[in-house]
């Protein structure tokens, strides 16, 4: 006959019972952290298993903002005849906790980058000079590994 397994009682109570608390204090804090520091940012330097999810997740959001760039600029290219700085004007900005730029605008093309603390992707079209070694192929977004 199996028996049935017992929770240690503490003086605290059940071990199960402190345990949650703790997760409850942990997320309480992570969840401090992010409304004082805004956005992924936060997660990415609070995580204690040295944030590799909080980066994929910062590093998806790069991509996805650089992929909304290139068809932004790609719409202003085909109005204008010329790639643009201004990213209100593209009526595209940046996810939380990521600093979206244009590097390079001409006529001939254009570089950006999206960075956020150790995440950082870059893409570059036309004749712009690729803002960062690992962007090799033009309208390709590339990241830092």
């Amino acid at each position: 006959m199996k028996r049935s397994r017992q929770m240690k009682v503490t003086r605290y109570g059940t071990a199960g019972v402190r345990r949650d608390a703790w997760t409850v204090f942990a997320a309480l804090t992570v969840g401090a952290l992010l409304a004082a520091c805004g956005g992924r940012q936060a997660v990415v330097e609070s995580d204690p298993r040295g944030g590799a999810e909080a980066r994929r997740q910062l590093e998806a959001a790069a991509r996805s903002d650089l992929d909304a760039l290139l068809r932004a600029q790609a719409d202003h290219f085909d109005e204008t005849g010329a790639y643009t700085y201004d990213l209100d004007a593209l009526g595209v900005e940046g996810s939380a906790g990521l600093s979206l730029s244009v590097l390079e605008a001409t006529a001939a093309g254009f570089s950006a980058l999206a960075a956020a603390g150790s995440v950082e992707c870059a893409v570059f079209v036309g004749d712009a000079d690729p803002p960062r070694p690992y962007t090799v192929t033009a309208g390709v977004v590339g990241c830092r590994s």
